[in-house]
């Protein structure tokens, strides 16, 4: 038998001890370790009404035993009895105010409540008693606080002060790279790591953020180089192969993107994700056949994964099997109908096709589902406009930068239907306080309207930017 069994056997023959005690009505002796290990087994299999009525007889001999009322509130905060948990730890720590596990507790509580400013600072309090074995973890809760405040900035300092402390942790490396992404800070995040890879030039996880924040901000060959430098300190890192990966996609390496996908399987089984993946880039390569087969070898490993039916339905629609590509295609509908994305293409394929009547019912309940979303407002205009309809599209337009009116996007299209409607004079004051703002708009305006490159207005805006 070995320890944990013993450890187990030992549980047990005290319970059933115990439990002999109340069915002979009989009052017997526990030490209050003994009480401590029935208490435990009872919580360990989620018999916590049992638990509860141990510690009220243990507390008949040991009534100022301040072990139990902590135990007791622990028990009674995982049952969601807050408020009554928190009045009896308020009470023990009148008694114990040093004891961090009843501060920990407390704040742990108060978190629950929301009550997020008092939750720090006991955490803090809690921080202030020293112990290297709990401080990670009381930085990380403090951090955490912060975030359910959505104060990302206080978040930040915390952690970084934790890392200054324990460079090694990468849970705090981690939470830090979120804190950092969430705020949208990533060149400060990108300052920062290099700073602490200067100073902790072994910290794979280092690395492999700054590789993620770089590729966040575009800085794609950079990214790569910190994945590489990852990967030379820890060569098992599956995350950093993928991060390489869809970097060398989006800068159109796709057979590089595929060695390393590849290199990765010998440390990671690969996921469904991982065969789509490669698939895309088959895909890319029009290497149609080679891209279904990875498709169909995500689908083998998950029957349920969206993006390898649509990854097909894409395919087969490039191979001009448009009734096949439209199955898989409303096929992943079905498996996510909360991605816009999905229909949208189901719409790109009808308008390929002339079938307009088809893509209007799919955007016309598009716009009703997810009215924040600029791509829907897009597309429904654009079949409008594919009717020459263009006051109904500028009316859709309309509605759709009203609701996001942030788009630029959104106005540079309008911009192209008020061409379209030949009110030149309206297009051409919108175009200038559009390009003002953003200027990166005109090349999709041209690809989207071509007859605007005859427009002085247009020509002499591009050729201020070539200049």
């Amino acid at each position: 038998m070995n320890e944990e069994d013993r450890d187990q056997h030992n549980a047990e023959e005290l319970v059933n001890r115990y439990e002999k005690m109340l069915a002979n009505d009989e009052s017997w002796y526990f030490d209050i370790e003994e009480f401590e290990g029935i208490v435990d087994y009872y919580c360990d299999n989620n018999k916590f009404n049992q638990a509860l009525h141990v510690i009220s007889y243990a507390y008949t001999l040991f009534p100022e035993n301040t072990a139990l009322m902590l135990r007791e509130s622990q028990i009674l905060a995982g049952m969601g009895r807050l408020t009554k948990a928190l009045n009896r730890l308020k009470i023990l720590e009148k008694f114990e105010p040093r004891n961090q596990e009843v501060l920990l507790t407390m704040a742990s509580i108060y978190s629950q409540l929301r009550e997020h400013k008092q939750a720090i600072e006991l955490f803090k309090k809690a921080l202030e008693m020293g112990g290297e074995e709990m401080e990670e973890e009381i930085y990380l809760e403090i951090a955490l606080e912060y975030e359910n405040m959505d104060r990302f900035d206080k978040a930040i300092d915390t952690l970084q002060e934790a890392l200054i402390k324990t460079p090694d942790n990468e849970t705090l490396m981690y939470e830090l790279a979120y804190c950092f992404d969430t705020a949208e800070r990533m060149e400060e995040a990108i300052r920062y790591y290099l700073a602490f890879i200067e100073k902790h030039p072994y910290s794979f996880p280092g690395w492999y953020n700054l590789g993620n924040a770089y590729q966040k901000i575009e800085k794609l060959e950079e990214s790569i180089d910190a994945y590489d430098y990852c990967l030379a300190i820890q060569d098992d890192f599956a995350p950093a192969y993928y991060n390489k990966a869809h970097a060398l996609f989006k800068l159109e390496r796709y057979v590089e993107a595929i060695h390393v996908f590849e290199e990765s399987y010998a440390f990671e089984p690969p996921q469904s994700p991982i065969y789509c993946h490669v698939g895309e880039c088959f895909e890319k390569l029009e290497e149609y056949d080679k891209a279904l087969f990875y498709y169909r070898k995500s689908i083998q490993l998950d029957e349920y994964y969206a993006d390898a039916f649509l990854g097909i339905g894409v395919v087969l629609d490039l191979q001009d099997k448009t009734s096949e590509a439209i199955t898989y295609i409303e096929r992943a509908i079905e498996l996510e109908p909360d991605n816009p994305d999905y229909p949208l293409f189901l719409v790109e394929i009808f308008k390929k096709r002339g079938h307009i009547a088809e893509a209007e019912a799919i955007t016309e309940s598009l716009v009703i589902r997810f009215p924040d979303n600029e791509d829907v407002w897009l597309d429904h205009s654009d079949v409008f406009f594919l009717k020459k309809e263009f006051s109904g599209a500028l009316q859709v337009i309309n509605e759709g930068w009203q609701k996001n009116p942030q788009s630029n996007d959104l106005g540079y299209r309008k911009v192209a239907y008020l061409f379209a409607a030949q009110r030149i004079e309206e297009a051409r004051d919108l175009l200038l306080r559009l390009h003002a703002n953003s200027p990166e708009g005109l090349e999709e305006l041209e690809e989207y309207y071509p007859d605007i490159k005859n427009d002085l207005v247009y020509i002499e805006l591009v050729s201020g930017r070539n200049s």
